[in-house]
């Protein structure tokens, strides 16, 4: 018998673990009193997940050696992990009662409690653990897990520490000393402790999404993105992986900046700014490299020296290997930093003669342009140099049109009234759709104006503007476009009535709570307000007047 067990252990190691069960169940029948073979058996099973059969025949071994530490020990574990917390807080209390000198029994009753929400016993119970052996991974790990859900978190984290310390290579220890670095801020930790845990288990999905989320909101989404890529490198298939760089592209590189390089009506004006005012002994600064396409039409036009600075990294690299292709890297630098950070001697060697900037969004101001000019204008820019854009305007219409009409609104659908959904809708829209005619009600409207030159500061506005319609139809809301001048006769506008074939700022609608119908000569009165970093329209109270 004893060589038949040899040989079926040695089976086991070598792999062969269905074959090597099988044999030994069989034993088991033939031999139904063998205590070794069925402790064997049972083993076999727990190795390979079967705790339901490797509890069955524990627990008859057991019956015939109710003194044996191990079997009342694995009984336990198989319990746990069957998830009857129950019944394994109680087998390893009795194990305790018996081998009470045994540090592994405490931690393992200390784990049991915690499963069981006992967390204060939890930690008394592993403190005894420690107590009998002060490097127990498994006592400083269920303290540290049980202290956590009490929400001692500096206590869990010295806890989760101290496991590390003895066990530095498991992978959980990271993950739980990262999850309640997370939950107390200390996101650059948590970060380590993940990326520390994905080296050793890099197919862990669950903690490289933690991992991403972690570093973008550090700021070092380019490192999620590497992070991303070597995982792939070793597990090609990884979906997380995968949506987790494109995830982090899409936040760090938005969409619009392919739209906005192949833009010509947005590329032409900026081209011709330049032109009227690059002249070779002019340094040139940037706020906003992205493809470094301004920064080199500068360096062509002649420009003495361009600085551009990018806050993404992963743009800026970008951008300095496309100015290295286009062989201008000896002319233009690219600081890898945003404009506030820029310092003067050691970034740009002094005040630059031309500011130029790219950063609005399709409201003009969502990208803290404001700011960004009135930091760079009173530190980076001589007094009296010049800035492209010189000016820049928010400019509005009340808008109409069927086709349009049925994006903003609905009324009735098959015959049925739907019209309150549109209490719930956001009032706000911006409109992608370049097919979609944009019919406009009144003649344009300078709602707020933005002279870079000759103003140092930009205030937040509110104001009423009295718009009157110059036709009649439906109206939908309020129209805004951006229209900004570089120059002399030369300007850009979006404007809603010519149809892009490349469009990279959208209008935006501001939708009325309900259409208006409006004849012409009807004077509509619209609230008009920014806080210096997003606009807002809205009909205001007595928003339709009389017709005149």
């Amino acid at each position: 018998m004893k060589q038949d067990i040899e040989a079926l252990k040695q089976a086991f190691r070598a792999g062969r673990h269905t074959e090597a069960i099988a044999e030994c169940e069989a034993l088991c029948v033939q031999e139904p009193a063998h205590f070794e073979v069925k402790r064997l058996c049972a083993m076999m099973h727990a190795l390979v997940g079967n705790y339901a059969r490797s509890l069955e025949l524990l627990q008859q071994v057991r019956k015939q050696s109710p003194e044996d530490a191990d079997v009342l020990f694995n009984i336990g574990t198989c319990q746990r992990e069957l998830r009857d917390f129950k019944g394994a807080a109680d087998s390893f209390k009795t194990y305790t009662e018996k081998f009470s000198g045994h540090a592994d029994g405490w931690a393992s009753l200390a784990e049991s409690k915690f499963h069981l929400n006992e967390f204060k016993e939890g930690v008394a119970l592993a403190d005894r653990a420690i107590k009998l052996d002060s490097r127990s991974v498994p006592a400083w790990t269920v303290r540290g897990n049980c202290q956590k859900s009490m929400r001692l978190f500096n206590d869990a984290l010295a806890s989760f520490t101290q496991a590390i310390q003895l066990a530095p290579d498991v992978a959980e220890l990271r993950i739980h000393r990262g999850d309640t670095c997370d939950i107390v801020g200390d996101l650059k930790q948590a970060a380590a402790d993940y990326t520390a845990a994905l080296a050793l288990t890099p197919n862990d999905s669950q903690t490289l999404e933690k991992a991403t989320h972690c570093l973008l909101q550090l700021g070092r989404g380019k490192e999620g993105i590497r992070l991303c890529r070597e995982i792939l490198k070793l597990h090609p298939d990884n979906l997380t992986a995968k949506l987790g760089a494109e995830w982090l592209l899409s936040k760090l590189v938005p969409v619009w900046h392919l739209s906005m390089m192949n833009e010509e009506d947005r590329n032409r004006p900026y081209y011709e700014g330049l032109k009227s005012v690059v002249t070779p002994d002019k340094v040139v600064f940037e706020i906003g490299t992205g493809s470094g396409l301004l920064a080199m039409m500068a360096a062509k036009l002649g420009a003495q020296k361009v600085f551009t600075c990018e806050a993404v990294s992963v743009v800026a690299d970008t951008a300095s290997k496309i100015i290295e292709r286009n062989n201008f890297q000896d002319r233009i630098k690219v600081l890898a930093k945003p404009s506030y950070a820029v310092q003067l001697q050691k970034d740009l060697p002094e005040r630059a003669d031309i500011l130029v900037h790219e950063i609005f969004s399709s409201e003009l101001l969502g990208e803290h342009v404001l700011p960004a000019i009135e930091d760079a204008k009173a530190r980076l820019l001589k007094p009296g140099g010049e800035i492209l854009p010189s000016s820049a305007s928010i400019m509005i219409a009340l808008v109409g049109g069927d086709e349009l009409g049925k994006e903003l609104h609905v009324g009735e659908a098959f015959g049925f009234d739907l019209r309150l959904f549109n209490a719930i809708h956001p009032k706000k829209r911006p409109i992608h759709r370049e097919d979609l005619p944009r019919v406009l009600l009144t003649d344009d409207t300078e709602a707020f104006r933005f002279d870079f030159c000759k103003a140092s500061t930009f205030p937040a506005e509110k104001k009423r503007l009295e718009l009157t319609a110059v036709q009649s139809g439906l109206c939908y809301g309020v129209i805004q476009w951006i229209r900004f001048e570089l120059g002399a006769g030369i300007v850009f506008e979006n404007h809603p009535a010519k149809r892009r074939p490349v469009a990279n700022w959208q209008h935006t609608i501001y939708c009325f709570d309900e259409p208006l119908h409006l004849e012409e000569g009807s004077v509509v009165t619209v609230n008009a307000m920014h806080d210096r970093s997003r606009p807002w329209f809205d009909l205001a109270i007595d928003g339709q007047g009389a017709k005149p």
